[in-house]
């Protein structure tokens, strides 16, 4: 069962930026706890017990649902990380439609078009992590090792949305204790915001104070191997070097735990049954039921509307929804730079020319920049919303948000075996493992032979623009093997836009203390 979480209101609190200073609740199961608002209960008597704290902890978790539509705009992490790639265009009606996701995929963005709603997002679960971390040590009714548990995801989660300001804005505001009111937050640089982050995230893993497994009551709450794979992945986009052996070593933890595997049929990940299955390190969970997600309500619990905004404008045929904004075409180039024998290939992109010969009667309307190549990793399926009975349909897709699997475990460790001069035998093997599976074959498979592959930076490159196609990683990728430039130049990429603008209403209203990048 999928932890999820439900929200209600409270006051806002300005910090900088308008932090939605919202608690909430949530509950393991269908059956929500029913809670009274806390505007008028003093916060520390609030967060006085383990049960409150919980709910603490659970509010502290929702924000990592809101980045599809929240605010009032939409900003899927998947998305808005591979529009600066060059694996899709844009899409929708036209330029003006999410203008600035049209700018940042020609490096363009303005400080009035940026995503300025993951900045809000993103602060809003730093202050409730804070909280939490406030009161952990003082609450009563707990063990030790639940009050460890709890500092030690605070502090994940902590990390977690800094890591997203960090990478999308690189020089950001920076606390670790709330205000109390209207106040001016010291703007850190980015080496300072990384090194804070690891401090977070070195104390959250010291001792066993993380669970390696959770029941699947928990499932979206983090777990070691979730913390280690944070922390593996802000240190390698830092490229620092002083960590590449601790990550390492928590990466072949986590590979010699055998607490996870690649699922065999790389296109049923992204199904209902492929959902916290052997693969998955970490997922942010969507339901469709109970929902309570409308578009006037967008905190509250439920589904996605991601494949809404990617899904086939007009569609008419059979498997998927009929619904779609016609968002994030896929370039062309995507789906040919797979070997045709790839299964990944026609899991991760649907050719609409190739899906019409197998069923003639499938039509759409394109809409703008359209290729033809759809993302079908998260497309709404028909039956993708079937439990939901509101009326935003379009909003409550049950498709989860997969953020860490163990093929990029293997594939992370392969890169740092090459980079700290290990074994090479150690390396080709991950790599290949990941590879085999792509084939529908294994390692030993003498058919697979001639699919093998040496591990080296270029091929590992390669291979996660292969695995991870659509996921968001591939932007992120150039940038850390300095390849952004050569890859994005003719589109306008150079090394100041590594860094999006900060948002004017932000710097408004820093009165003059927050320093915009230079974009």
């Amino acid at each position: 069962m999928k932890w999820i979480f439900n929200t209600f209101k409270m006051k806002k609190i300005y910090i900088v930026i308008t932090l939605v200073g919202l608690f909430a609740t949530a509950s393991c199961s269908s059956d929500f706890l029913n809670v009274t608002p806390t505007t008028e209960i003093p916060e520390d008597e609030y967060f006085d017990d383990y049960e409150k704290l919980m709910k603490g902890l659970m509010a502290a978790y929702a924000p990592m649902q809101w980045p599809d539509f929240v605010f009032g705009g939409y900003a899927p992490l998947q998305f808005v990380s591979d529009v600066m790639s060059d694996d899709v265009r844009v899409g929708g009606a036209n330029e003006t439609d999410i203008p600035y996701l049209h700018l940042m995929r020609s490096f363009s963005a303005t400080p009035n078009y940026t995503p300025s709603t993951l900045w809000v997002t993103f602060y809003s679960g730093i202050y409730r992590a804070n909280l939490v971390l406030k009161y952990v040590g003082t609450a009563s009714g707990m063990s030790s090792a639940s009050r460890s548990r709890i500092r030690a995801e605070a502090l994940t989660l902590r990390a977690w949305n800094y890591s997203w300001l960090w990478k999308l804005f690189g020089n950001v505001p920076y606390f670790t204790k709330n205000p109390s009111g209207p106040y001016i937050i010291e703007q850190y640089d980015a080496d300072r915001v990384y090194s804070e982050m690891l401090k977070d995230l070195d104390s959250a893993l010291e001792g066993s104070a993380l669970p390696k497994v959770v029941k699947s009551s928990e499932y979206g709450r983090f777990t070691r191997a979730a913390a280690q794979m944070l922390r593996a992945n802000v240190v390698m986009y830092q490229k620092d070097e002083t960590m590449y052996g601790t990550v390492l070593a928590d990466l072949r933890e986590i590979i010699s735990s055998k607490l996870y595997s690649l699922r065999p049929d790389f296109s049923s990940i992204w199904t209902d049954a492929g959902e916290w299955c052997q693969e998955s390190i970490f997922e942010v969970n969507y339901t469709d039921s109970p929902s309570e997600r409308t578009w006037e309500s967008p905190t509250k619990v439920g589904g996605s509307v991601f494949p809404t905004l990617i899904g086939i404008n007009g569609y008419s045929g059979p498997e998927f929804d009929v619904g779609g904004y016609g968002f994030e075409p896929v370039e062309k180039s995507l789906y040919e730079a797979f070997d045709p024998d790839d299964t990944r290939r026609d899991a991760t992109i649907l050719c609409f020319p190739k899906w019409q010969q197998a069923h003639p009667e499938a039509t759409y309307t394109p809409r703008y920049d359209d290729t033809g190549y759809f993302n079908r990793k998260y497309l709404g399926r028909s039956d993708g919303h079937s439990r939901y009975n509101g009326n935003a349909p379009e909003l409550n897709y049950r498709n989860n948000y997969r953020v860490w699997r163990y093929s990029e475990t293997l594939l992370a460790a392969s890169e740092l075996i090459l980079r700290t001069g290990g074994p090479q035998a150690e390396a080709d093997s991950y790599l290949n493992e990941v590879r085999a599976r792509a084939f529908g074959m294994k390692v030993t498979d003498a058919a697979f032979a001639s699919k093998k592959r040496t591990a080296t930076l270029d091929n590992i490159l390669l291979e996660n623009r292969l695995e991870f196609a659509l996921e968001g990683h591939r932007f992120w990728d150039l940038v850390r093997f300095d390849k952004a430039g050569q890859v994005l130049g003719e589109r306008g990429y150079t090394d100041s836009k590594k860094w999006l603008p900060i948002p004017q209403s932000e710097i408004d209203q820093a009165q003059g203390t927050l320093k915009q990048n230079q974009y």
